[in-house]
């Protein structure tokens, strides 16, 4: 199952960008109408699309005990009063996506949790934290976050609260290389989608990026495809991709709120704060040997 993710999303990376001419690159500025997605640009979105979908699939058929395993974390935990409908989700708010459409922002968080994961919905970022970013998107950037935001996760794979994906794995140790795959997968898609949409990414998280966290792999990944990525930018003399990449806190229990309202210089416009902090936060993601503290 490895090898397949890797044919599809890492081994074709630097060929699909320099077929591109690297699109993703023409970064607009926070607070101007969104450039758009051509038709060649989201030919190429289309694919990633539909290999992920059939990756879902993939891992959803892998693991027929996994709702099971996830009903019994919940009991487990105490999350009852929640159906398991949906064990490892694709995000449907991805087939909504069409040529022309203006996308500001790639948004990355961690995985689907109960609003999520329901067979009725979903879609990614849909509970309390996307709430609060849909919120924060449109009053302070001028961003309408369910047309210009497109989300992906670090994992698809569902359980109510994103600390418990450990626990599941003990449950249903067959669930282990799943979600260390996924993260795999999920992260070299990062700068592929960046590419398509034209689009910054704002990375949602980052204390489970820690060596030995939960999205250690992902960021692994994450590393390598933006390390394959530059190379090929930096041999056409483009813009460096990772330049687009920003790190921010979760908006759930108002630790991005926090951050920035800590961080923020007086009289600083918010616009440029969460563009000078989320790329303070870089290093966190692209190299965690630096010395600053994880949140």
């Amino acid at each position: 199952m490895e090898s397949a993710a890797r044919a599809t999303a890492y081994d074709r990376l630097s060929p699909a960008l320099a077929d591109r001419g690297q699109p993703g690159l023409v970064l607009r500025s926070l607070g101007t109408k969104a450039g758009t997605v051509d038709r060649r640009a989201y030919d190429r979105f289309s694919e990633l699309r539909d290999e992920f979908k059939a990756r879902v699939a993939a891992w959803s058929a892998a693991l027929p005990g996994l709702a099971d395993a996830q009903r019994r974390l919940a009991v487990e935990t105490g999350d009852t009063g929640y159906a398991v409908e949906t064990p490892i989700v694709y995000n449907r708010a991805l087939d909504e996506v069409g040529p022309g459409d203006d996308i500001a922002w790639l948004v990355v968080a961690d995985n689907p949790g109960k609003r999520e994961q329901e067979a009725a919905m979903n879609r990614y970022l849909v509970g309390r934290s996307g709430q609060a970013a849909e919120r924060f998107f449109a009053r302070e950037l001028g961003i309408d976050f369910r047309r210009q935001v497109v989300v992906v996760n670090k994992t698809p794979v569902h359980t109510p609260k994103t600390a418990q994906l450990r626990k599941l794995a003990r449950i249903i140790p067959k669930a282990g290389p799943v979600l260390e795959e996924s993260q795999r997968y999920m992260a070299a898609l990062v700068p592929e989608l960046q590419a398509c949409l034209g689009a910054r990414v704002w990375v949602m998280g980052l204390s489970e990026l820690r060596p030995k966290g939960l999205f250690e792999a992902w960021r692994a990944a994450l590393n390598e495809a933006y390390r394959l990525a530059d190379a090929d930018a930096l041999g056409r003399s483009l813009p460096a991709p990772s330049k687009g990449l920003y790190g921010f806190n979760h908006f759930s229990m108002g630790s991005f709120a926090t951050d920035l309202k800590r961080r923020r210089a007086s009289g600083e416009p918010v616009v440029d704060a969460v563009l000078r902090i989320g790329a303070e936060n870089r290093p966190r993601l692209l190299d965690l040997s630096t010395d600053a503290p994880f949140l």
